[in-house]
């Protein structure tokens, strides 16, 4: 009879510890917990995060290029947040609160230890990735690897030997719960808080160069720091310590009902005045342009499709370094650019430098001001913005356009160009297209998607009206005539959450919202085969040659000419328990490269069926390219290729989730392949060169 009570005692003591030590001390500073969790899944798990510390070791130690600047920032950023992480939470759990009692000795083992775990595993986290990327090799990746392991020790052994550092009674704010928080407890995280907000301040004021300053890495450690600091602080220990309940859910409800009034997301132009030029239809502008005659010479069409930043520096490289290769045999002839996200921020970064150079009277290449250009920190700024300012919005009545998160990309878009280009670029968008030089530079097709209706919405220099499903958004109804060219690009890069919806203001105080041209079709082909169609119904005669920008590095031919081949789908297993729960959702998120296959075949179909060529340049040449290097440098150290080495290689090519960072040795990979023309361009190349001089090439046939 007495082991069985004994027993039942047990069982009773280890569930009441399991629950309030395990569970309900956790919840209670769960912004804290939540906080660090989010860090430790970013840097550890996310390409984008991991991406990000590997810029970080690129950066290195030097003072030129502010590398230790950027590091230091990390570092610190990582120490304080550890700190506040702990701090906080130790303070919050300093006092017995009626609502939610934590009964001694039961959640003691929690007080004591969730602090400690949610202070040290953020620089764990960074240190963990940091010896990934230095198993390469890389010196700097260890040395900070160990560093941030260095910062973790010290960490948790001064969370466990202050008391005896400073005399501080064991059982102080554990053992012996407060009534209420010493003042200068309460100053501290008075002044961390007021911290946070003036940082949201200088940001609205300094958009792009501040962040970059700090760097991507830094920020969203301070960015997520800020929020369990107000979370813990503002929503949870204030209202808790005078009997009431936390106030998340509230904050919460307010942000639903501030939300009717406070969208601060509107696409923006270029002063308030409509910018008054008349726009060509498509036959016009082909009847006009300077590389055609009466009989039926070639024109480029481009599609450019999306990827973020990545996309965007490969789409600008490819058409400057074939400018530089062909000279006026391309630019003569590169009629139409279809550009769709990261394509379209690429197009209209290489339309603008064109239009900068032809003012200017320059004859000199643009590849090394394009690479200069997209070679920039655009993720900094545009983190800045969603994780301060724009976030504090949420819980503002009235908008607040400097909050705008779109106007951090677009003003880092727009200084990282120079003199007259940088005003080009954050001007009007038709202002490229007037006087005659406008003439001489090819027409732009921006894609977005409209929220309200699916249907695509087109950025264009000329009328697009008449395209079947497409909604011409420089129509004077929707108030952009003067949209900003940094505008333009970005309404087409809007890819959520990243960049938020745009608001397009129309008549009766009705609206409409823009996002990316991608959720629509990812490749820019469906907009650009239309527009061929429509182009052919005109007087002027032309043979299409399709350039096909695919910015994805894994993708696969889409002609057989190029050893591509006929391919049915794999399978792969699933579990019958959450089948009904997944499979919708896997099923719209494939049907997007489903409808930019289909979008491929038929226009590269219809541009064959006119008697022209299909060229392909795929940024898969330069994920090719590096996996043969890798081989060959695995056969003369007499080592084998293993699949962890390929994957390796892979995942720095494939897109991280944010986008608008990209690391220097993925940089280079693009500048490499393009210049020796590796992994079959030269080949493309090649086609090209010959059906501009007039000659003929293998046909596509497209799958």
């Amino acid at each position: 009879m007495n082991e069985s009570a004994s027993h039942e005692s047990f069982l009773t003591r280890l569930r009441s510890y399991l629950w309030y030590s395990v569970l309900r001390v956790p919840w209670l500073i769960g912004y804290n917990v939540g906080a660090a969790l989010v860090l430790v899944g970013f840097f550890a798990v996310t390409s984008q995060g991991q991406d990000m510390l590997r810029i970080t070791v690129e950066r290195g130690f030097g003072l030129a290029d502010h590398g230790l600047l950027w590091n230091l920032l990390l570092f610190a950023g990582a120490l304080l947040a550890s700190a506040s992480f702990w701090y906080t939470s130790r303070l919050l759990l300093g006092r017995d609160y009626p609502g939610y009692p934590l009964p001694r000795p039961y959640a003691s083992l929690g007080r004591r230890w969730w602090p400690r775990l949610a202070g040290v595993v953020v620089p764990l986290a960074i240190a963990w990735t940091l010896r990934d990327i230095g198993a390469d090799g890389s010196g700097g990746a260890m040395f900070l690897s160990w560093a941030y392991v260095g910062m973790a020790v010290l960490l948790l052994a001064f969370y466990i030997l202050r008391r005896r550092l400073f005399s501080v009674p064991k059982d102080y704010m554990i053992g012996d719960l407060l009534d209420a928080l010493p003042e200068r407890d309460r100053m501290r995280a008075r002044v961390l808080l007021l911290a946070v907000f003036a940082l949201l301040v200088l940001f609205m004021l300094l958009p792009v160069r501040l962040p970059q300053g700090l760097g991507a890495p830094a920020i969203i450690v301070l960015g997520v720091m800020g929020i369990a600091l107000f979370g813990t602080a503002v929503l949870t220990y204030w209202p808790m310590s005078h009997n009431n309940p936390a106030a998340t859910l509230s904050a919460l409800l307010l942000a639903v009902l501030f939300g009717f009034w406070n969208h601060n997301h509107g696409v923006r132009v270029a002063g308030d005045a409509p910018f008054d030029v008349v726009r060509p239809t498509p036959a016009e502008r082909l009847s006009s342009w300077a590389g055609t005659t009466g009989d039926a010479r070639p024109l480029v069409f481009v599609t450019a499709a999306g990827g973020g930043i990545r996309a965007a520096y490969w789409t600008a490289s490819v058409l400057a370094y074939l400018e530089e290769k062909l000279g006026a045999r391309f630019t003569d002839h590169l009629f139409a650019i279809s550009g769709v996200s990261g394509g379209s921020v690429g197009a209209a970064a290489y339309v603008t430098l064109k239009r900068s150079q032809l003012d200017a009277g320059n004859t000199g290449g643009l590849l090394a001001p394009v690479r200069e250009v997209l070679g920039n920190d655009f993720l900094s700024p545009v983190v800045a913005g969603m994780l301060f300012p724009d976030l504090a919005q949420r819980f503002f009545p009235a908008p607040v356009d400097l909050a705008d998160r779109q106007r951090f990309l677009e003003r880092s878009f727009e200084l990282a160009f120079d003199g007259h280009a940088r005003e080009l670029f954050r001007g009007p968008f038709q202002a490229l297209y007037t006087d005659p030089a406008g003439g001489r530079i090819p027409t732009l097709l921006l894609n977005t998607t409209l929220v309200e209706t699916g249907q695509r919405g087109i950025l264009s220099n000329v009328q697009v009206a008449k395209l079947p499903g497409v909604v011409d958004l420089l129509d004077p109804r929707y108030q952009l005539t003067a949209i900003r060219t940094s505008a333009a690009a970005g309404a087409s890069a809007r890819f959520t959450y990243v960049s938020p919806a745009g608001r397009v203001d129309i008549a009766d105080d009705a609206h409409l919202r823009l996002v990316d041209g991608g959720y629509f079709e990812n490749s820019g082909a469906a907009t650009m085969g239309d527009f061929i169609a429509l182009l052919d119904e005109g007087e002027q005669a032309f043979r299409p040659v399709l350039m096909v920008i695919n910015n994805d590095p894994t993708a696969s031919s889409l002609c057989r000419r190029d050893g591509a081949s006929d391919s049915s789908p794999d399978g792969d297993d699933f579990n019958a328990a959450v089948s009904d729960v997944v499979s919708p959702f896997k099923a719209l998120l494939q049907t997007r490269g489903a409808r930019q296959q289909i979008a491929l075949v038929k226009s590269a179909r219809l541009v064959e069926s006119k008697g022209g060529s299909v060229i392909e340049v795929p940024l898969s040449a330069v994920l090719q390219v590096r996996i043969e290097a890798m081989k060959t440098s695995k056969a003369a150290a007499a080592e084998e290729v293993t699949a962890q080495d390929v994957q390796a290689i892979r995942s720095r090519y494939v897109e991280p989730p944010l986008g608008w960072s990209m690391s220097q040795e993925v940089r280079d990979g693009m500048d490499q392949t393009l210049d020796t023309e590796g992994g079959g361009l030269g080949t493309q190349f090649g086609y090209l060169d010959q059906v501009l001089g007039g000659g003929s090439i293998p046909p596509c046939e497209p799958m």
